[in-house]
């Protein structure tokens, strides 16, 4: 590795690390969906958790759900052949004890519904009014962010169907993403989508990384190692590419997560050494990555 890419990377380490010792500001989410573009219930529920995301991945941009009775009951049905999209509702229970059965035993229990649920686009004869999503705003690429995307050598698979999270599936190698247009700005765009890509380079085909490969807990060491790692590595990638203005961002997230692990400096300068490691596979800085190991 040359001395100029070394220094590149400490200047970026020793401006985290220095905002780290000026304390922590808020953890960021750089993207929001226009509320018109959430799922929601024809009756106007916004569903959360995994069925907000299950059924953002369906690709379906009308975001109204039903059930096929619904459909029926309004006056209009689901076309034949549309195949239905599974959401679970958590109700709690409150059971009064039996006297005549000594097995019952009183208290609060939680029941697990499923549905089947149609999109609006999966149906006919419904009389629904228009929506009117709020503007799209415009996406101005950032031409080097875009080099080091698609210049990554064994590059895992990106869509922008994330809805309104963005993870990295090892087992599948993919990549998922909000869409561009919910993000802040496009430098918040590519902080995130080289984080995930951080992420990628620990698959057991490309860096092979131990922590990454670990089926952990949200939350847990080995996660918030991996995490470090990837949010070291977006720092590099976005200094590289010449998007300074989320470095407090990234210094913000790297706090949240180093603070589970007792604020241990040591673990931030190896996680921003794996990081190196990262940025490098993903610049294909191959000879570096050999000279390094």
């Amino acid at each position: 590795m040359s001395k100029s890419t070394t220094d590149a990377y400490q200047i970026v380490t020793n401006r985290i690390l220095e905002a780290l010792d000026a304390g922590i500001v808020p953890w960021r989410k750089p993207w929001s969906l226009p509320a018109g573009m959430r799922p929601i219930s024809i009756r106007g529920h916004i569903y959360t958790g995994i069925n907000a995301l299950v059924l953002g991945l369906s690709g379906y941009s009308d975001p109204r759900w039903l059930t096929f009775g619904k459909a029926t009951e309004i006056g209009g049905n689901v076309r034949k052949g549309e195949k239905s999209t599974p959401a679970v509702f958590l109700k709690v229970v409150d059971r009064k004890a039996d006297p005549d059965d000594d097995n019952e035993k009183p208290g609060k229990y939680h029941l697990l519904k499923k549905y089947a649920l149609f999109n609006a686009e999966q149906c006919e004869g419904l009389d629904l009014p228009t929506i009117h999503i709020v503007p799209i705003k415009d996406f101005d690429p950032i031409a080097q962010a875009e080099g080091i995307i698609q210049g990554m050598p064994n590059r895992p698979a990106i869509s922008h169907d994330g809805g309104d999270r963005a993870f990295y599936v090892p087992r599948l190698d993919s990549i998922h993403l909000p869409p561009r247009y919910a993000f802040e700005n496009a430098g918040e765009y590519y902080s995130t989508a080289l984080h995930e890509l951080g992420h990628s380079t620990g698959h057991p085909k490309r860096l092979d990384r131990k922590d990454l490969k670990e089926l952990a807990a949200f939350g847990s060491e080995t996660y918030s190692k991996e995490e470090l790692v990837a949010e070291f590595t977006s720092a590099f990638l976005c200094h590289e590419a010449g998007i300074e203005q989320t470095i407090e961002n990234s210094a913000a997230y790297i706090r949240g997560w180093s603070r589970k692990l007792k604020a241990d400096k040591r673990l931030v300068i190896q996680a921003a050494s794996q990081g190196q490691r990262a940025a490098d596979y993903i610049l294909d800085r191959q000879a570096a990555l050999q000279v390094a190991a």
